[in-house]
């Protein structure tokens, strides 16, 4: 199986955009704004508004968690739009990252994924981003969302994993029983 080659204009605007975040840690390194040894430091485009971070990076040593795909929870109250299920799923991660000491603060990576919401006819990003800008106000963890054509539960709209990463490693908390 041969590699898929993206069209010239696509490759140019992802060596594009990859250039501008390698810019932009070049130029936050070279500006004497270094990070302090127990810091995950976020890089985001300054030109750039939208809540995510192009990059993330975790020191060596600091503690970290997988959260594996959560959806919305198995009651009628989660709701049935994308926006009601998305911030159903972040209670969710909310708290199995509580079990471990960490908020929502701590998501360093984050992937989305969106079915098709049948009244819509097509992925509802816009009812996810009114759910994620509800709970990242900043801290934005580097994020892929992605649309599938179904998810394990047939009445979920949107599935989330988490890499969480404590910034102080020095306050550890063990995981609750």
């Amino acid at each position: 199986m041969s590699p898929v080659r993206l069209p010239a204009d696509m490759r140019r605007r992802v060596w594009r955009r990859w250039c501008q975040v390698g810019l932009l840690v070049v130029g936050v390194a070279g500006s004497g704004q270094v990070a302090s040894a127990q810091g995950v430091q976020r890089y985001s485009d300054p030109q750039d508004d939208f809540p995510i971070s192009a990059a993330v990076q975790v020191p060596a040593g600091a503690e970290t968690v997988y959260v594996s795909g959560l959806g919305p929870a198995s009651d009628r109250a989660s709701g049935t739009t994308t926006a009601e299920q998305t911030r159903s799923a972040l209670d969710q991660i909310s708290a199995a990252l509580g079990h471990f000491g960490m908020t929502l603060q701590d998501v360093v990576q984050m992937h989305v994924y969106l079915v098709a919401d049948p009244r819509l006819g097509h992925m509802d990003f816009d009812g996810m981003m009114q759910a994620y800008r509800a709970r990242f106000r900043s801290g934005f963890p580097a994020r892929t969302v992605i649309e599938v054509p179904h998810l394990t539960n047939p009445h979920w709209l949107v599935e989330i994993d988490v890499v969480a990463s404590r910034n102080d490693v020095n306050k550890k908390r063990f995981p609750a029983k």
